[in-house]
Order: C-alpha cells, then sequence, then structure tokens
C-alpha cells in the first residue's frame, strides 16, 4: 500500500524520504597520492539507499535507488601513525556516477604530535534513480590512516568511516 505524503510516495504515511547508513570496521590507506573511495562494510539502516561494489570490487558507491536530493555526510576517523614522512595532508572530496563534483574537495592536516583527527562534512546532491555517490580520499602520508577501534570494556567500536544519505526533497 502506498500513501502521499506532501506530493511524495512513500510505503506508510509520514514517510519522511529515503536514508541510508553506512560504516566500516577496517582501517583504510591510499599509500601516496592515489586517489581511493572510502569503503563501507556494514549497514546500520536503509530504505532506498544502499551501498554497491566499485569496479575493485570494494563496497564504496551510495546508490540510490529513487530520485531526489539527498544531504550526504560523512566522518573519518584519521591517525597519523607516524614514522616519517614530510606529508601531513588529506584531500576528501565527493564524486557522482564516478565524476568529481567540482568545488567539492576540503583539505586536512593530520599531524604527528595531534595525531587522531575526525573529518566530517555534508554535501547536498540532487541525483536520478541508480546514480551513486563516493567518498574520495588521498593522502600525501602513507603512514595516514582511516582507522577502525575495536570496542573496549569502557566504550563502542569506533568506525573508521560513517556515510549516511538522507532525502531532503
Amino acid at each position: 500500500m502506498v500513501f502521499r505524503v506532501a506530493g511524495r510516495a512513500g510505503p506508510a504515511a509520514g514517510y519522511a524520504g529515503y536514508y541510508g547508513s553506512f560504516y566500516s570496521t577496517q582501517d583504510q590507506s591510499d599509500g601516496i597520492d592515489t586517489p581511493t573511495p572510502m569503503t563501507v562494510n556494514n549497514t546500520a539502516e536503509a530504505a532506498g539507499v544502499s551501498v554497491a561494489n566499485n569496479l575493485s570490487g570494494n563496497p564504496s558507491r551510495v546508490t540510490f535507488a529513487y530520485a531526489g536530493t539527498y544531504n550526504i555526510q560523512f566522518s573519518a576517523q584519521l591517525h597519523n601513525t607516524g614514522g616519517g614522512g614530510s606529508g601531513q595532508t588529506v584531500n576528501i572530496w565527493f564524486r557522482l556516477n564516478g565524476i568529481n563534483i567540482p568545488n567539492s574537495d576540503t583539505k586536512v592536516t593530520v599531524n604527528t604530535n595531534n595525531p587522531y583527527f575526525v573529518a566530517a562534512w555534508n554535501f547536498i546532491q540532487t541525483v536520478s534513480a541508480n546514480d551513486y555517490i563516493e567518498m574520495i580520499f588521498k593522502t600525501d602520508n602513507a603512514n595516514i590512516v582511516f582507522e577502525y577501534e575495536a570496542a573496549t570494556v569502557n566504550s563502542p567500536a569506533i568506525p573508521s568511516v560513517i556515510i549516511t544519505a538522507q532525502q531532503i526533497r
């Protein structure tokens, strides 16, 4: 049964839109200056948004079953594990269907004397049905990784990457 809410179709009355929340329980790195998709290997919740494998067979493509405007957010725990290297920066940007989205890149610094940094921001993008978004990163230091930390007795696990998408229109 489909009900209409404010001109939009949904599976139940009051349905606010499509969404997905995904996270990674794996460390991730790119080597040096190699644009690499962030991957997520777990789904927390999803309706109309899923994750598909990229050409390398890794789950990085946040795929939209329905057209609309979505707020795509991410957070990533970066860790500079030290060991030398002259760089300390990471670039992160968005791609739509394999093409870089203009003006979506941001650079962050992960110093060895402050080795943990959480990068987090969002981007609003209109997509067609079956389009996909990827979060891409590259760093100038192979010792900077997106780091997963397992749960402890006193705290839950820390995903290396969390990506969410919520339909807003």
